[in-house]
C-alpha cells in the first residue's frame, strides 16, 4: 500500500469509521454488480473517479470514498426490469427514484441492505439507506446538433424534476433557475409526471444504433461532452485486488474531463465528503435507524 493510501485510507469519515473501511464495503457491492453483470451478459465499464483511480492508482484514489459505474442505456433498463429475478435480494436493493419515493439522485443505486449510510439531502425519504455504488446509464445522442440541443434540454428538465433540490458543486448560477421551477410545481404527482416525460425524450435514442454517446445524468458538463462510441469498447484493468472494466480509449475520455489525469492535485484539493454524511454504520441495517436518524420528521 503506497503511502498516499495509508495516509488517506486512515481517515475517519465518521465516528472511528475510516476511508479504508468504506473503500473496502463498496469493493464487495462492486464484487457481487460485476457477478451480476458476467452472469447475465449486461454491459458495463467504471467511470468518472473509478476510473481514474482504475489507470492512475490501480485502485481507489487515495483519498475517494465512491465508486461510479456506468452501463449503455438498454443494459442499465434490463438490469433495473429483471433485478427480481436475478438479483440477492436479501443482501442487496438496487433502487432509483420511482413515482412514490425519491433519492433526490438521478442515478441508481446498488445498496448493501446491512449497512447505514444516511446523506443529509435525502434522510426523510423511506429508501434503502445503506452504502451504495452508483450505477448511471450513458445515453445514444444523435448526429444532428439541433436535436442534440433537444436532448440537452429534456435532460436539464428532468434532473430538475427527479432530483427536486438545488444541484451540488454546479455553480450558484443553476441554483436559482431550479429553484423557481421547482416552486412553480409543487404537487409530487405533478412532478413525477413532467420527470417521466423528460426521462422518455431524452432516453429515446437507441444506444447500439447511434455512433455517438454521452453521459446526460451525472453533471451538468457532462451533457455537453459526446464521445464516439466506439470509446467504450471493452479493457480490463487492476483495480484494487479485482479486475474492472474500463472504456478501451479512457484515457482520451480522463483528458476531457481532468485535463493531465495522471498529475495529482494539490493537497487542498484532495478533498473528503464529510458535509453530506450524516450517519454511517457498517455492521447495522439502516432500518435500525428509522426515526433516528432518518424519517425523523424534523424537515416536515
Amino acid at each position: 500500500m503506497s503511502l498516499d493510501k495509508e495516509k488517506y485510507g486512515s481517515y475517519e469519515l465518521y465516528n472511528g469509521i475510516t476511508v479504508h473501511q468504506m473503500q473496502n464495503k463498496m469493493i464487495d457491492i462492486l464484487k457481487y454488480f460485476i457477478k451480476v453483470c458476467e452472469e447475465n451478459n449486461l454491459r458495463y465499464w467504471c467511470g468518472g473517479g473509478s476510473m481514474l483511480g482504475a489507470i492512475r492508482h490501480q485502485g481507489f484514489i487515495p483519498w475517494d470514498d465512491d465508486i461510479d459505474v456506468f452501463m449503455p442505456r438498454p443494459d442499465y433498463e434490463k438490469l433495473y426490469t429483471v433485478w427480481n429475478q436475478i438479483g440477492d435480494r436479501r443482501n442487496y436493493s438496487l433502487f432509483r427514484t420511482n413515482r412514490n419515493k425519491n433519492m433526490h439522485t438521478a442515478n441508481m443505486h446498488l445498496v448493501d441492505i446491512h449497512t447505514t449510510f444516511i446523506n443529509r439531502h435525502n434522510r426523510e425519504e423511506d429508501i434503502p439507506h445503506g452504502v451504495y455504488i452508483d450505477i448511471a446509464p450513458f445515453d445514444g445522442c444523435p448526429d444532428n446538433i439541433i436535436l442534440r440541443g433537444v436532448q440537452i434540454y429534456h435532460a436539464v428538465l428532468f434532473s430538475i424534476f427527479n432530483v427536486q433540490r438545488l444541484p451540488d458543486n454546479q455553480g450558484d448560477l443553476l441554483k436559482i433557475p431550479v429553484k423557481i421551477l421547482l416552486s412553480l410545481v409543487k404537487d409530487p404527482e405533478k412532478r413525477y409526471r413532467i420527470w417521466k416525460k423528460h426521462e422518455k425524450e431524452m432516453a429515446k435514442y437507441n444506444y447500439d444504433e447511434c455512433r455517438y454517446v454521452k453521459e446526460i445524468m451525472t453533471s451538468f458538463k457532462g451533457l455537453f461532452r459526446l464521445y464516439p462510441k466506439k470509446y467504450f469498447r471493452r479493457r480490463d484493468v487492476a483495480f484494487e485486488d479485482i479486475t474492472i472494466r474500463i472504456p478501451y480509449n479512457a484515457e482520451t475520455y480522463l483528458r476531457r474531463i481532468y485535463g493531465d489525469y495522471m498529475k495529482l492535485p494539490s493537497e487542498e484539493k484532495r478533498m473528503l465528503r464529510f458535509d453530506d454524511i450524516l450517519f454511517i454504520d457498517l455492521a447495522h441495517s439502516y432500518q435500525k435507524y428509522k426515526g433516528i436518524y432518518y424519517l425523523t420528521g424534523k424537515e416536515k
